[in-house]
């Protein structure tokens, strides 16, 4: 059985945000690599917020401030996945993995009271660290104290997943939360 749990938190705990707001204002076709390209960097905390803010702006015309009200209006958080992640909690220590602009999340985290979920938080733009980067995991790992083959990470993202299974991590990728609770049984005792 495993010892700590990892969960990504766009996806998985609160539903996405960023694509689906790109897609509103970006064909299809674009909307992911144009994403990625705007986002990446905030993410790593290569630009700060408002940097990454400004330049989704430049291309769409929307206010930055305006970007940022709306991405929190969209926030909405998976009430049975924090149900059962304070159910998981009393048996193992719990840590949140997010590739997230700091100052938002934490705003996320504190409007919805959802610190009480984690042990610790794990916020790419704070690490300059990102998943899928093999990195990232290892560092993770190495301040939880834990070692690869003691957790498991539950993430919406495949190709985030690649990099915790490159590290020796156990991964259940997160589609609903009927198929994610049995595979979670799977490695764990609740």
């Amino acid at each position: 059985m495993k010892k700590v749990v990892l969960f990504d938190f766009f996806g998985v705990i609160g539903y996405e945000l960023s694509p689906v707001w790109f897609r509103r204002h970006f064909a299809d076709e674009i909307a992911d690599q144009t994403k990625h390209r705007l986002v990446n960097p905030g993410d790593l905390g290569a630009i700060s917020e408002d940097e990454m803010f400004a330049n989704i702006s430049a291309e769409t015309g929307v206010d930055p401030k305006q970007i940022r009200r709306e991405w929190l209006e969209m926030v909405t958080i998976d009430e049975e996945m924090v149900n059962f992640i304070k159910k998981v909690k009393k048996s193992y220590p719990v840590y949140l993995l997010s590739n997230a602009l700091s100052d938002f999340l934490r705003e996320i985290l504190d409007k919805n009271d959802l610190w009480c979920l984690f042990d610790e938080v794990f916020i790419s733009a704070e690490m300059h660290l990102a998943k899928p980067d093999p990195e990232f995991f290892r560092v993770c790992l190495e301040r939880i104290g834990a070692k690869p083959d003691e957790a498991v990470m539950t993430d919406d993202n495949a190709k985030n997943l690649e990099g915790a299974r490159e590290v020796g991590i156990d991964t259940i990728l997160f589609k609903d939360n009927e198929s994610f609770q049995r595979e979670f049984k799977k490695y764990y005792n609740i």
